[in-house]
């Protein structure tokens, strides 16, 4: 088997000669390159530079294009901040301004689509007979928060008709953008919907089982496979994805992966995901990283299981760890190889994160996410802070706290946080994994602001 059929067969839910790997290598490329993210990502010939560079050093059997979940909601109108190192984040939501009949369906000439689609074809042309190229879209319940904002969690229980008007509309834009990449070659379609990791198992059967499945129907019509992402603690919703009609299923490290597998199977759907993100791939070293890549496909292993991270590798993600992994998939980690990688991880001085004193009267919010600006969930919890500050004014002080770093890592360890995000009013951990509405954060500040 070559990585194009190894992935088709998993995703078909049948055997492999050996377990399928995927790095979602993202921004991650750019690195490699010697180039910022907010260049790489607005060049087509940077991005197939980068893949490329991927596929020669990784061995993979599959890779995305573009890992940027943002760019259906840049054609639309929302403007974006550009970061150096992380894929772009939506700064405002173009439903503030405008109507949902005021949008226009975006075309392959809007935005940065003709740029996506570019880098297909030629990466198509390039490795697509010897590995599967995904094309990644944002799933329409993030497409939905990215449009309207955190008002959404208000409105899904005050105005359900108006946001499945709303999702309804994001699944066309979706179809759209997925046929557009499988008329450029892909072989996959990726669903990545990351913010339904914060909604229960009710508001997913409502706001996003019938629109995913009516949009994996879509894409399995034109005769390519596709998969259905989601990150954060998705424990609660891993049936309802299995029932999406989709081929496969990937998930963070929050999610068990014996657990998913049992379930996954159940429903002959594939499965991935899981490899730690920043523990074990940003800090950990090479040997660290094949001793988890072990572990997991231990767990996995079997009909329908890829090994992959849990989301997009951390642009400093040192490349001799994927490497690692992809020697080992391949069965050509050695002792040598040990001694090689056995480097000392670097120690550089990191601030410590401060405990904060919280006066009476006062109230101090902390958000412990991977990083605001390249994940939307921990962007839309610091987004609902942000919305209700001013009503506190001095009152209330807030802050971010990074596990990118030493300090974000030993500061979740301390705290006890076990999902990301999470927010701890008063040091107290009250949303874990899931954005509050308007109202609930104002009903739990109420609480312990006394």
């Amino acid at each position: 088997m070559n990585g194009k059929e190894r992935i088709l067969a998993a995703l078909s839910f049948q055997p492999t000669d050996r377990t399928p790997w995927v790095p979602y290598a993202g921004v991650q490329t750019a690195n490699l390159l010697g180039m910022d993210a907010d260049v790489y990502l607005q060049n087509a010939d940077n991005i197939v530079k980068g893949i490329l560079k991927a596929y020669e050093l990784y061995q993979p059997d599959g890779l995305p294009v573009i890992f940027d979940i943002q760019m259906e909601a840049e054609a639309l109108g929302c403007e974006l901040k550009w970061a150096k190192k992380n894929p772009p984040a939506v700064k405002s939501h173009i439903l503030e301004k405008k109507g949902l009949s005021e949008l226009k369906l975006p075309t392959e000439n809007d935005g940065r689509y003709p740029i996506a689609l570019e880098a297909t074809r030629k990466l198509v042309a390039a490795v697509g007979d010897k590995i599967a190229i995904y094309g990644l879209i944002c799933g329409p319940f993030t497409l939905a928060l990215h449009l309207r904002g955190t008002d959404i969690f208000t409105e899904m229980i005050e105005e359900p008709e108006k946001i499945g008007e709303l999702i309804e509309f994001c699944t066309r834009v979706g179809k759209d953008l997925a046929r557009m990449y499988v008329e450029a070659g892909v072989d996959v379609i990726a669903v990545v919907d990351p913010m339904t990791s914060q909604i229960s198992p009710r508001f997913f059967k409502r706001f996003v089982l019938p629109y995913t499945a009516d949009l994996n129907q879509y894409v399995k019509a034109m005769g390519v496979k596709v998969t259905s992402f989601c990150c954060g603690d998705a424990t609660k919703n891993i049936e309802l994805m299995c029932q999406t009609e989709t081929d496969g299923i990937a998930f963070d490290e929050n999610v068990d992966l014996g657990y998913a597998k049992e379930i996954a199977s159940r429903y002959k759907v594939s499965f991935g995901g899981n490899l730690p993100l920043t523990t074990v791939m940003l800090f950990g070293s090479p040997v660290d990283n094949v001793e988890e890549a072990r572990r997991e496909v231990e767990i996995g292993k079997g009909v329908g299981y890829v090994l992959s991270p849990g989301c997009d590798i951390p642009f400093d993600t040192p490349a001799n760890n994927l490497i690692a992994i992809s020697k080992y998939i391949n069965g050509h980690f050695s002792s040598i190889d040990i001694l090689d990688s056995a480097e000392p991880l670097q120690n550089e001085e990191e601030a410590e994160f401060e405990d904060v004193e919280v006066k009476p009267g006062e109230v101090f919010v902390e958000i412990v996410t991977l990083d605001s600006e390249g994940c939307p969930p921990c962007q839309y919890m610091c987004e609902s802070v942000r919305k209700i500050e001013r009503k506190y004014g001095s009152r209330l002080t807030w802050r971010e706290s990074l596990v990118k770093t030493r300090a974000g890592i030993k500061r979740m360890a301390k705290l006890g946080v076990k999902n990301l995000p999470a927010m701890l009013i008063n040091n107290e951990v009250v949303f874990d994994n899931i954005i509050p509405s308007e109202d609930e954060l104002i009903s739990a500040i109420e609480k312990r602001i006394k």
